[in-house]
């Protein structure tokens, strides 16, 4: 027997196959690309064997002696994407993955108060620190701190 045995029908064609050849999802996927120009029928009519009917609708362009050899080309094409796309399935769920966790956004308050790793973070570089505690005066060794009522200028406050 052949891969592919077709046959034409009034008004469309018969494609059977050994079902061992083409995935289920590949024959499933060359027939719903048809359903908008034909009636697909999947059939049985042996052990291991899978038979397609197809029946064009009425404005539909295609040509019945055609119709068996565009579906084989589909079905091929099918059955290719499918192995494509077990192959590289843990890419593809790594990068779904991915991009369903990033479209959850940054975490919430909630989330960053709820986090209770200790200290909030180390600052090595003191790149977190103030301006003014970064760039305040600094006295000599030797002199001491003005008294708490000393004025900027270092005048008492409150007498004359």
């Amino acid at each position: 027997m052949s891969e592919l045995e077709t046959r034409t029908l009034e008004g469309g064609a018969q494609v059977t196959f050994d079902e061992t050849l083409y995935p289920l999802a590949a024959v499933y996927g060359a027939a719903y690309v048809f359903i908008d120009r034909c009636y697909v029928h999947l059939d049985r009519p042996a052990d291991k064997r899978i038979a397609v009917t197809l029946r064009l609708k009425p404005g539909s362009t295609l040509v019945p002696d055609e119709l068996a050899g565009e579906f084989g080309n589909e079905l091929l094409g099918q059955a290719w994407r499918h192995d494509i796309s077990q192959e590289n399935r843990a890419l593809i769920e790594l990068v779904a993955t991915r991009a369903l966790a990033g479209s959850a956004g940054p975490p919430g308050l909630d989330e960053l108060l709820a986090d209770d790793g200790g200290e909030a973070f180390e600052d090595p570089l003191g790149i977190a620190m103030s301006w003014e505690e970064k760039y305040k005066k600094k006295k000599p060794e030797g002199e001491a701190a003005p008294p708490a009522d000393a004025s900027p200028d270092g005048e008492k406050a409150g007498g004359a």
